[in-house]
């Protein structure tokens, strides 16, 4: 008696478990098999940066000022497949700061020290994909120093 050896790959397994599974429960009649097919799709959203500076630089005049702008330096790429839109989440970094303004989004969004999250609608196909130009005000800090520091926004986005 001989004895045969065969490698079974990955997609032969999934070909066989698809054709089990389009296998009546119960007696059909002849030629006839109804099967119902179901897909889920996952919510998804992603974030590229497209742009941003690497420091931000702090003079004796901001000081006096209260306050530095760094005027639209920011240029992310999202994309969202849900209708009910994303968030958008600004981390901080630095500690330089008490307060953050955000331009680029329909007005001046207000954020804390250490950040904050903005919830952006999604296109009614739910499919959004959108290219922000934002630019920043950083009220500074009691403590903040002339200097260069670095850039301390940190984005990332969530779907709703």
């Amino acid at each position: 008696m001989k004895s045969f050896r065969t490698m079974v790959y990955p997609a032969q397994l999934l070909a066989l478990a698809l054709g089990l599974l389009c296998l009546p429960a119960t007696s059909q009649a002849a030629g006839e098999i109804k099967m119902t097919v179901s897909a889920t799709i996952l919510k998804h959203a992603s974030l590229q940066v497209l742009s941003q500076p690497t420091a931000v630089v702090v003079t004796a005049a901001d000081l006096a000022r209260g306050y530095v702008d760094v005027p639209v330096t920011s240029q992310v790429a999202i994309q969202s497949n849900t209708s009910g839109g994303y968030l958008l989440e600004f981390a901080n970094q630095g500690d330089f700061m008490r307060q953050i303004l955000v331009h680029g989004l329909g007005g001046v969004v207000q954020l804390s020290p250490d950040g904050g999250v903005i919830a952006q609608s999604g296109a009614p196909t739910g499919v959004t994909k959108a290219t922000l130009a934002l630019g920043y005000r950083f009220l500074l800090s009691q403590s903040a120093q002339p200097g260069t520091y670095a850039w301390p926004m940190r984005l990332s986005v969530a779907p709703l």
